[in-house]
């Protein structure tokens, strides 16, 4: 039986590259070479697309764009090629690919845009698609989509750079809207990226201000002080969600606790609450969720990431092994799935 050819795409622009390059290890070491071919795709923190053809241990240590053997290599739009072609002594080989696996996180990697060469490749691919990967980025229209069904996120204003030239009303509407401390956070960048808490008008200008030097919309939601919780979920047409993750701080450092001390009832509605919202926002393969609770507002909808983190010991694989799905084969369950569904269909 011929090896199934994986595209691993890996690395990127965004300030999560090594994130990516640590996910792209670990699925690679998860794989076994007798029923996988793999074809490793680097792209470099300046945005060039380089084969790899050498030794996991580069990756891990982030010089593997240093390698000799690197050929520069483009994943062609051209459904008739339907691979990658790499640059060799002045001439272009086609190599085709059967499935690619993109461990691209953040601007770039799971805001749709690679998601659209992958749809015009027509290979199939592992995770969301271009809708629900954009809507899911871009935090303004996620809650959007989340408030018109029903499932509840901290109250929010947001911000454009339309409104630079007279934030000080903006400023009168977001505080006639929402009580301080407030949360400030760019709509489509990583909430670990220029996001600040504000406790008064002069912190919440300066907030907004360092939001926009990342992106043309700031969002403003009430700051939550209840328990944070984290759940997976995997699957197309029928998702599952995992176990209820909390995340708790002791010693300064934060830590996924699994279970959660969360009672069955409670533990239930999370997980609903959590399929309910990948379903709305039109997730596909996987996703994890950022939930809250506190007593006065209950359960409370944060980020959705479309592209978790996916070394070992991250979150959602963490979760997934929880649930009985151990991590080799949560990733053959991934590329298989992208094989049955393919999203490149759509």
């Amino acid at each position: 039986m011929a090896r199934l050819k994986i595209l691993i795409l890996f690395g990127g622009t965004s300030n999560e590259y090594d994130e990516s390059r640590r996910s792209a290890v670990a699925v690679l070491n998860a794989l076994p070479a007798d029923q996988y071919e793999f074809v490793p795709i680097g792209i470099s923190r300046k945005g060039r697309w380089l084969y790899f053809p050498g030794d996991l241990s580069e990756i891990a240590e982030d010089t593997w764009d240093e390698n000799p053997d690197c050929s520069p290599a483009i994943l062609s739009p051209d459904p008739a090629h339907r691979g990658i072609l790499i640059l060799e002594d002045s001439e272009y080989t086609l190599k085709r690919i059967d499935v690619i696996f993109s461990l691209l996180h953040g601007q770039f990697g799971e805001d749709g845009a690679v998601q659209g060469l992958f749809a015009l490749t027509q290979i199939p691919y592992v995770g969301n698609g271009i809708l629900g990967s954009a809507v899911c980025r871009s935090k303004v229209y996620t809650h959007r989509l989340l408030n018109d069904a029903n499932l509840r996120t901290p109250k929010w204003v947001s911000v454009t750079q339309r409104s630079l030239s007279h934030l000080e009303r903006e400023y009168d509407k977001i505080e006639d809207a929402l009580d301080y401390p407030l949360y400030i956070k760019p709509a489509g960048s990583d909430s670990s990226v220029a996001s600040r808490v504000a406790r008064s008008r002069s912190e919440l200008s300066a907030a907004v201000k360092l939001a926009f030097t990342r992106d043309s919309t700031v969002l403003i939601e009430e700051y939550i002080t209840g328990k944070e919780f984290r759940v997976g979920v995997f699957g197309y047409d029928h998702p599952f969600a995992s176990f209820v993750g909390e995340m708790v701080t002791a010693d300064g450092k934060r830590t996924l606790t699994i279970p959660a001390d969360l009672d069955e009832t409670m533990m239930k509605i999370m997980r609903e609450t959590a399929i309910a919202a990948y379903l709305t926002l039109g997730c596909k393969g996987l996703a994890l969720l950022d939930l809250y609770y506190t007593d006065k507002e209950g359960v409370l909808i944060g980020e959705v990431n479309t592209m978790p983190v996916l070394s070992e010991g991250a979150s959602y694989p963490k979760l997934m092994a929880d649930l009985g799905m151990r991590y080799p084969y949560l990733i053959r369950k991934l590329i298989e799935q992208a094989v049955e569904h393919d999203n490149s269909v759509f």
